[in-house]
Parts: structure tokens; C-alpha cells; sequence
């Protein structure tokens, strides 16, 4: 909320839950309450129904609203120039229980030179799936490392395909799961990325577009060396 108020965004265009955890979708229900909002892509997983059933409620009222279930291989049409490419969700019903985790809707987008693979909570069995079937097609510039770094994410067989120059890690500082984990975080400096954490570093904002810059990042505190 302090963010959109900070950039005086009036509107969304779209807005996407990646999977039905409470830590990724309570802050819709601000969103959805004070913001015109004209696509929403969402999963047919349920996780805690009471919950999720009462954001969804709310999305389906907002007027005008368009809502979606994108499936594995779907392009999503945002705007002439930009590219967005979906690896992996839950598109149906399912009658079987599913992991929400991995069901998280994991999807790329490019505009002129910059690329941002967004994960979710994706574990690596998916990880290893998506790889298998789409290859090179992964590979991105950004990185919002899965699952907050957790152990169970950011494989290595995955960022080998994916060859991120950044990572992103969104994790609340002194979580009680110890995110990130170390061997997440030598994995991916291993790999080459530059490994940003918003629990160290508060905020990060990143200019999409043009020639990737690392000085285009905004920060809440002074010291922009990375983590």
C-alpha cells in the first residue's frame, strides 16, 4: 500500500497471484479494495478456501475485472512490445490435492533487452520439469528467486538453464524458516548472479527496459553493494 501510494499508481492493468498462500495474497485484499483493476490471472488451486474464496470473491467484484487461468505454453497479450511466456500453473479444477507450491504460476517477460523470470514458490521437482520441456526458453536476465530461498528451490540443474546476472530474493527479515538458506545463496552466486535480499536491503525497484543497468536499482538505505 505505502509503495503505491509512494509511485501514485491510481489503476492496475494486471495483477497475478501465483498460488493460493496467505504470505502472497492477503495484501489483494487492499488492492483489490482500492484499486481499479483490469486483468486478474489466478489458479484454480485451493488452499485454505475460506481465505482465498474471500479474495476471489472481492477480485470478481471489482468492476470490470477480467479474470484468467493461464496454462503451461500460454502467451500472455499485456502490450504489443512486451513478451510474456507461461512455463508452469493449475489451470483446472482438480480433484486430487495438489501442493500449492507447486502449482505456482512461473512465467517470463521480456521488453526490449531485459528479461525477468518471475517463480513463485516453485520447488525443484517443477523446476526440473519446466527445464525438461522448455530449455532455453527460461533463460533471464532477472531472477525472483523461488520459494524465498528456501533450500527446496533454485536448483542447480535450473540456474544453469536460466544464467541470471540478478537475483531477487523476497524474505522477511529474522524469518522463523531461516530463509535464505546458505546453500541457495552459493548456489546462486555460483551460478554468476548478483544476489539482492529485500530483509538487508529493504524495497528494490528495477527499471524495466532498455539496457539492464545495475544503478537504475532504488534502495531504502544508502549501501547499494549487493548481498
Amino acid at each position: 500500500a505505502d509503495f503505491l501510494t509512494r509511485k501514485g499508481v491510481k489503476k492496475l492493468d494486471y495483477v497475478l497471484l501465483t498460488h493460493p498462500h496467505a504470505d502472497h495474497y492477503t495484501g489483494l485484499k487492499y488492492v483489490f479494495a482500492n484499486l481499479p483493476v483490469a486483468n486478474f490471472y489466478d489458479t484454480q488451486l485451493d488452499s485454505n478456501p475460506s481465505s482465498i474464496a474471500a479474495i476471489r470473491e472481492q477480485a470478481r467484484n471489482v468492476p470490470g475485472i477480467k479474470v484468467s487461468y493461464p496454462a503451461p505454453g500460454d502467451s500472455l497479450d499485456w502490450d504489443p512490445n512486451v513478451q510474456v511466456k507461461v512455463f508452469n500453473s493449475c489451470p483446472v479444477p482438480s480433484a486430487t490435492s495438489r501442493d500449492p507450491n507447486s502449482c505456482s504460476i512461473v512465467l517470463r517477460m521480456t521488453y526490449q533487452n531485459t528479461s525477468v523470470l518471475f517463480t513463485g514458490d516453485m520447488p525443484s521437482g517443477v523446476e526440473a520439469k519446466i527445464v525438461a520441456q522448455y530449455g532455453d526458453q527460461l533463460r533471464s536476465y532477472v531472477l525472483k528467486v523461488g520459494h524465498h530461498g528456501s533450500s527446496g528451490s533454485s536448483s542447480e540443474v535450473f540456474l544453469k538453464v536460466v544464467q541470471p546476472k540478478l537475483a531477487f530474493i523476497e524474505v522477511g527479515a529474522g524469518n522463523s524458516y531461516g530463509h535464505p538458506k546458505p546453500d541457495t545463496l552459493a548456489r546462486l552466486r555460483a551460478a554468476g548472479a548478483k544476489v539482492y535480499r529485500t530483509d538487508l536491503d529493504g524495497t528494490l525497484e528495477y527499471p524495466i527496459g532498455g539496457v539492464p543497468q545495475f544503478q537504475s536499482f532504488v534502495y531504502t538505505r544508502p549501501d547499494l553493494s549487493p548481498r
